[in-house]
């Protein structure tokens, strides 16, 4: 049995191998297929996920996520998408970039000024949680304390409130009716039209965290609605220290 750090390995690589998926037009449109289906309704997803989601459970959660990633922009999606850096082996020298220096996805060459809706104090992509200082070495990104940094579906829904003038008592209300409805409901008709309208806000969920979180809340939903919760609430009212 997997731990839950090679879970979460699992999560982005997944996610990140959807995103590159997404660049080709046709696969986008058959991903985008699946949008509020059952598995068993996804018959033109099978080709490209069965493989990547044998064996790793919770196949609903990993479908929902892709046909959501494919809502997006792939291009926009790849540029900004949060990539944690490998964990630096012990053996090996640290980088020598700075501390200050934003951190782009390997494959990406272009520069935080080609994202002027995104700040390096905002976007994990660009300001990983806890980055290494010269001679320090990487945290591991899977490990929890690490993970629990990026953006989930509350912190992503308070951002939306302070950023893109979501309404905040509206967004509350949606937020509370997310953590109390059944899993059918919040895939099939919450999470589709909200992705849209993040979408259309400039805004975007870290999808290897909510598809941790959807696979999550099958066993536990309290705990994950609760994580939600407070993390709107901190968001919105960051405590002084």
């Amino acid at each position: 049995m997997p731990t839950a750090a090679e879970r979460r390995r699992h999560y982005q690589d997944f996610t990140a191998e959807v995103l590159e998926l997404c660049t080709d037009p046709g696969v986008r449109r058959d991903l985008q297929d699946g949008r509020g289906r059952l598995v068993k309704e996804c018959l033109r997803m099978h080709k490209y996920l069965t493989v990547r989601t044998t064996g790793h459970g919770q196949r609903r959660a990993h479908y929902t996520v892709a046909s959501l990633i494919a809502l997006a922009d792939p291009l926009e999606a790849l540029r900004t998408r949060p990539t944690p850096a490998p964990r630096q082996p012990a053996d090996e020298p640290a980088a020598h970039a700075s501390p200050a220096a934003p951190r782009l996805p390997p494959d990406d060459p272009s520069s935080t000024s080609a994202i002027p809706s995104r700040t390096a104090a905002d976007d994990p992509a660009l300001n990983p949680p806890d980055a290494p200082g010269p001679g320090e070495f990487a945290p591991d990104p899977y490990a929890i304390a690490a993970w629990r940094k990026r953006a989930n579906l509350g912190v992503t829904l308070a951002r939306a409130v302070r950023r893109s003038d979501f309404n905040e008592d509206r967004t509350d209300d949606i937020l509370h009716v997310i953590v109390r409805v059944g899993d059918d409901h919040l895939h099939q008709h919450l999470l589709p039209p909200l992705t849209d309208r993040l979408l259309r806000a400039g805004l975007t969920w870290d999808w290897a965290v909510l598809l941790d979180d959807l696979a999550a809340r099958v066993f536990d939903p309290d705990q994950v609605a609760t994580r939600w919760l407070d993390a709107f609430y901190l968001t919105l009212n960051p405590i002084k220290d």
